[in-house]
């Protein structure tokens, strides 16, 4: 059963936030600079290099490197031998299966690196309901059809103007969409002129109604990133698998493995990530690096307020639209 959908009331509405106000050259002064330092983070260790995988845990997380692989356990705050290496500013004390708890490390049996492939459905019958469309690779997007709940959601929300339309079947049995230009991402890379901060706000302002377009229908989306939102006016939300959510993007209620726990406040959490990937151009290494380094002002506080570790301590929809809205830019 779905979470019931918060009032959008504006008595809902926070103060103003009372962050300094930034002008465009400074902010972007502040972003270049410690976008930099997070991608020198990458060749800084030799293990970094060779990740074959990773994966999130209460308190920190898991990697499996090397060739054949090493497993390590990671689990401390910052300032701890692990709370550095998950932030990429320590390298791993020796090579091999460990366990680093704190500044404490030993080592234990090598775990067996997870798969995270969730099996195909067979949709043929819901595919087969849909109109059938004359494929134009000019006009049109496909792609397989993978999941009956995927469908039924895109069916739910035609008609919205802030969510991926799908438009029916090739007659290859594809499913068949608009075709955007290019992902969000994508364009969110050009965004370093004059009026970047206005731009952002316009952005994630939009991006805020796509999900309440979503919430309304009772729809979690569990993967809010900028390669799931499609460069448009408004700006249009894609990829409603809506099955499990991107390292960084994940809410900490979720680390335990139990997708149960995905939310509307999860989605919230996945707002503050996109508004992160928004204002830094670029994906960061994984979620303990994107949380210890937030964006500036006139965006931090809100921030800040997105990846609460508490769903309840998160804003509502109507709350964070308030906080954007009153931002002086």
């Amino acid at each position: 059963m779905y979470p019931s959908m918060v009032s959008e009331s504006m008595q809902a509405t926070p103060a103003p936030t009372s962050e300094p106000s930034w002008d465009d050259e400074g902010f972007s002064e502040y972003i270049h600079r410690v976008r930099v330092d997070i991608i020198r983070m990458r060749p800084k260790f030799n293990y970094l290099s060779s990740i074959k995988g990773s994966s999130l845990i209460p308190g920190g997380g898991e990697v499996w490197y090397g060739e054949p692989f090493y497993y390590v356990k990671l689990i401390g705050a910052p300032g701890t031998l692990a709370g550095d290496i998950l932030r990429m500013k320590s390298d791993l004390p020796c090579v091999g299966d460990l366990e680093i708890i704190g500044n404490d490390a030993r080592e234990v049996e090598r775990k067996p690196m997870p798969t995270f492939d969730f099996e195909l459905e067979d949709c043929s019958e819901e595919v087969a309901k849909l109109p059938l469309i004359a494929f134009d690779p000019e006009k049109h997007h496909k792609k397989s059809p993978t999941y009956k709940q995927e469908i039924g959601y895109l069916l739910q929300c035609r008609g919205s103007p802030r969510i991926v339309q799908l438009l029916g079947r090739s007659e290859d049995g594809d499913l068949v969409f608009p075709k955007f230009e290019r992902n969000f991402f994508v364009a969110s890379l050009f965004n370093t002129d004059k009026g970047r901060i206005q731009n952002i706000r316009r952005w994630m302002l939009d991006i805020i109604e796509g999900v309440a377009s979503l919430h309304s229908l009772g729809i979690i989306h569990r993967d809010l990133t900028t390669r799931n939102i499609l460069e448009s006016d408004p700006l249009v939300i894609c990829d409603l698998q809506c099955l499990h959510g991107t390292g960084h993007c994940r809410a900490f209620e979720i680390d335990d493995g139990d997708y149960s726990k995905f939310s509307f406040a999860s989605d919230v959490f996945s707002l503050g990530t996109v508004l992160w990937e928004c204002c830094f151009y670029n994906n960061p290494p994984n979620r303990h690096v994107l949380l210890d380094n937030p964006p500036p002002p006139p965006f931090r506080d809100i921030f800040l307020a997105c990846t609460q570790v508490n769903p309840e301590d998160r804003p509502t929809l109507a709350q964070l639209r308030a906080m954007y809205e009153a931002l002086m830019v």
